[in-house]
């Protein structure tokens, strides 16, 4: 993954609540981009990163993992 911009962490729909309260949020860019933040129990963005197009099935694989082991 590559670090996201912080500017685009408002753009991203929350998609889960991890059990420790952490949000998950993504993303796509017009350019078809996809991204995924983590925002804090206070909605305060505590990282984000993006994906190249190669790249996107992984990650929605590794978000459905996610939601099955962690919320």
């Amino acid at each position: 993954m590559t670090m996201a911009h912080h500017r685009d962490f408002k753009s991203a729909n929350p998609i889960m609540r991890l059990r420790d309260g952490t949000a998950v949020r993504t993303w796509k860019n017009l350019a078809g981009v996809d991204h995924v933040f983590l925002a804090d129990a206070n909605d305060r963005m505590i990282y984000g990163g993006y994906v190249g197009w190669i790249h996107s099935q992984g990650l929605n694989e590794a978000i459905t993992r996610i939601r099955k082991d962690f919320t």
